[in-house]
């Protein structure tokens, strides 16, 4: 029993006008499907047309209806059994089903019955059904009135049957441009050189046209896949049409008289033509004649390129074998006549293979695409973005990289088991070449920089250079190279955990390196402030401690494709502009992607007077200082500073400790000790690239002056090499932590001078004080926090 839904459909078609259901729904032997055979009478039927005025159908409705698919077919007795537009091919159907294999499409184009955009396909039950049957009848009307093709709309060509011939396949590579070439031709003949590949197998790709005294007419240009996967050659024939060879009202020749007949108007026979090209036919052999015709890409619009339609060449019985004929051009005309009118064509699949076409359905714009590109890093990121490059339609690409890729690479790398062991970036020129038949990828197994005359025939005609290594010895080797012409430099690289993206773009002569570190160098502290030490570093295989970050394939492949469309946009940067951008993903690691705030924006800067060297300290490192006072109030407390000079003069204080526990404290007294002081140090240098820069102390309920104890402690420490800070800071804390706190800071050098610093505020803030040498801040006593 059909099911209550599908029961229901069928019943609503009673109100239907010009449907009558004659039987079912009943199931077709494979039960997948059910069918309903109906009678279709449109309203409007042009009375010249080859549509009747009522025909025959069977609807082919999926088991899972509402959902699945419908299909509407002509019956074999009582249906239509030409070909329309909006058709497949209505040939007769398998002998166990009374239709025809046309079905008709009328879910897909909304233009061909008046409605414009989407279909609109309803979903429910009791319209779905009624709406398919309803166009049917539309579709019905357009086609008896020739209106099933409307201007404007995306060409296509007629179905051409190849289930008659072998499964070898035909590739051209035809354009625009290429069109101009053949202008002169149509009408004429000449030979066509195929190549056979090795990988696609059965596939002959088009290298070389040559008119009939063997002139070369079009050589197609391939990439360096198809020069380096060709395993014969072999010779056709080409004949070309000036139109399409269409009979009405929508089909192909079907047998070599059609097309004889087909073209009885023009110059052309093709009982002539096999004849001439008798010489190239052997047995055994790939026997090919491409039929070409100028062809739109839209309805009603001009020609744009050349389409070649594959024919299989099949044997001709010798002129001698006729009674009164001999081995001449009319004798061989004549066995072909004889040999091959009745017979079918037995066409082959063809497909344009051209860059464009190939395309068309999406690729980044010209400057980027067109652009020669050399990518410097060919592991997990590098790869992908290469990847990407080339599947949008990039096609001269080099890659550099010395390493070879290990088992541990392939969670997050394009290249795969086969090439563990392999140079990756000849590994991966390899597979991206296999990608297009029109890419040129080429690998080369050096690191970078190369040696210097290498260095200049390799880098001389780049367009684009894409660093993705994040190593700073390849930026300044980029930096000591001069083009003659600008060039789009990008450096890309990832998060420790890939949760943002580092991207610097520059149209310039040289990569401007001492400008992106200057960009980069805040992100750098920002990373190594959040980066726990441990928490990544996980061995690529058991018995090889080698720390590698955990990140996941699907993050790789988000920022990969981020980088192509800024590289994209950056392709308009004018001379020497340049561009900085960090872009952060959702915290639950979902591909959500947004512009990063600047880091370390919140921070308090001081400046020596004297000798003009600037500190500047994090509000939130601040904040960690006054949880520590807050809880060992009522007694002194105190700590280290450690971070990293910005520059010779400018320093920024990135963690303070807590007290050592061997410390010694009282209400007036500290003494800083020692216990792992030397391992929390070390572990802020190796894991956080930071370094000792001073101290912090804290004087409860008192002010925020240096003291005698405190300055003695800072010179011992200024001329101890142990610390190898000769100018150690000092901040000191005083007052109240419930109300406020006074904050002070100093300068030390190694000759028992010293600085008290300045405040002036937040760094480039217009409205901060010019100096002030006692800063009353205020904070909460909420805990903010560890002490960094």
């Amino acid at each position: 029993m059909p099911p209550s839904e599908l029961t229901a459909a069928v019943s609503s078609l009673d109100s239907l006008d010009g449907v009558t259901v004659i039987e079912g729904p009943f199931q077709h032997e494979e039960r997948l499907k059910w069918v309903l055979e109906v009678k279709l009478q449109p309203e409007e039927i042009e009375a010249t047309s080859q549509i009747p005025q009522e025909s025959t159908w069977f609807v082919l409705i999926d088991s899972t209806y509402p959902g699945g698919s419908i299909r509407i077919y002509p019956a074999e007795e009582g249906g239509i059994t030409a070909t329309y537009p909006h058709q497949r091919l209505n040939v007769a159907g398998d002998e166990d089903t009374p239709w025809r294999k046309g079905n008709i499409c009328v879910a897909r184009y909304g233009h061909i019955i008046g409605r414009s955009g989407a279909t609109g396909e309803p979903n429910s039950p009791d319209e779905r059904l009624r709406w398919h049957l309803e166009r049917a009848l539309s579709w019905l009307e357009a086609a008896s009135k020739g209106e099933l093709r409307q201007e404007g709309e995306p060409f296509e060509l007629p179905i051409f049957s190849t289930n008659s011939a072998p499964q070898n396949r035909v590739a051209f590579n035809e354009t625009m441009e290429s069109l101009e070439l053949w202008r002169s031709e149509f009408g004429n003949w000449g030979f066509v050189d195929f190549v056979e590949l090795t990988e696609p197998s059965d596939v002959f790709l088009t290298e070389e046209f040559r008119d009939e005294d063997d002139n070369v007419v079009y050589h197609p240009e391939w990439g360096e896949y198809i020069s380096s996967h060709i395993c014969s050659q072999t010779r056709g024939a080409w004949l070309l049409l000036e139109e399409p060879p269409i009979k009405p009202p929508w089909e192909v020749p079907e047998t070599w008289s059609d097309l004889a007949n087909l073209l009885e108007d023009s110059s052309i026979d093709p009982f002539e033509l096999r004849a001439n090209i008798d010489s190239i036919v052997e047995e055994d052999a790939f026997n090919c004649l491409l039929l070409g015709f100028p062809i739109p890409s839209e309805v009603g619009g001009s020609s744009e390129l050349i389409h070649w339609q594959g024919i299989e060449l099949s044997d001709v019985r010798p002129a001698s074998e006729l009674p009164g004929f001999r081995e001449t051009p009319r004798g061989k005309e004549i066995a072909a006549r004889v040999d091959l009118s009745r017979d079918s064509i037995r066409w082959l699949d063809s497909d344009n293979w051209a860059r464009e076409q190939l395309s068309r359905r999406g690729h980044i714009q010209d400057p980027l695409r067109e652009a020669s590109v050399l990518l410097i890093g060919a592991g997990a990121l590098g790869s992908t973005v290469s990847e990407g490059l080339v599947r949008d339609g990039c096609h001269d690409l080099t890659i550099v990289d010395g390493e070879t890729l290990e088992i541990g690479n392939l969670a997050r790398h394009t290249l795969t088991l086969p090439d563990v062991g392999e140079n990756k970036a000849e590994a991966l020129a390899n597979r991206l070449n296999s990608v297009s038949p029109h890419v040129d990828v080429a690998g080369f197994s050096v690191s970078f920089p190369l040696e210097e005359d290498e260095q200049l025939e390799l880098i001389e005609s780049v367009d684009v250079v894409i660093d993705c290594t994040a190593s700073n010895s390849v930026l300044q080797a980029l930096n000591s190279c001069r083009w003659e012409e600008p060039v789009l430099f990008c450096s890309a690289s990832m998060g420790r955990r890939a949760n943002r993206l580092f991207y610097f773009a520059s149209y310039s002569l040289s990569f401007p390196a001492s400008q992106f570190q200057e960009e980069f160098e805040p992100w750098r502290l920002q990373e190594q402030i959040e980066w726990q030490p441990g928490e990544d570093a996980v061995p690529e295989r058991v018995g090889c401690w080698h720390p590698a970050s955990v990140i996941r394939m699907d993050q790789v492949m988000t920022w990969a494709g981020t980088i192509t469309r800024l590289l994209e946009q950056d392709t308009s940067l004018g001379l020497r502009g340049t561009e900085f951008r960090v872009l952060e993903s959702g915290d639950d690691g979902t591909p959500t992607i947004s512009e990063a705030e600047p880091p370390f924006q919140d921070v308090e800067q001081w400046i020596a007077p004297d000798s003009e060297v600037s500190v500047e300290i994090p509000a939130g490192c601040l904040r960690a200082i006054v949880d520590i006072c807050v809880d060992a109030d009522p007694l002194e407390t105190g700590g280290i500073l450690a971070g990293t000079a910005l520059e010779q003069t400018v320093a920024r204080i990135i963690r303070a400790s807590d007290p050592p526990r061997d410390s010694d404290q009282g209400p007036t007294t500290f003494t800083r000790g020692t216990e792992r002081v030397d391992e929390w140090l070390r572990e802020a240098r190796d894991s956080l690239g930071i370094h000792y820069l001073g101290e912090w102390h804290y004087h409860p309920g008192g002010s925020a002056e240096l003291s005698s104890p405190d300055r003695a402690q800072m010179n011992e420490i200024a001329s101890t090499d142990e610390y190898g800070c000769p100018h150690p800071i000092m901040f000191i804390f005083g007052g109240n932590p419930s109300e406020t706190l006074a904050v002070r800071a100093y300068l030390f050098h190694r000759n028992r001078d010293y600085e008290e610093l300045e405040h002036i505020g937040p760094p480039d803030d217009p409205s901060r004080p010019t100096s002030s040498f006692d800063l009353d801040i205020n904070f909460p006593n909420a805990r903010v926090g560890d002490s960094q």
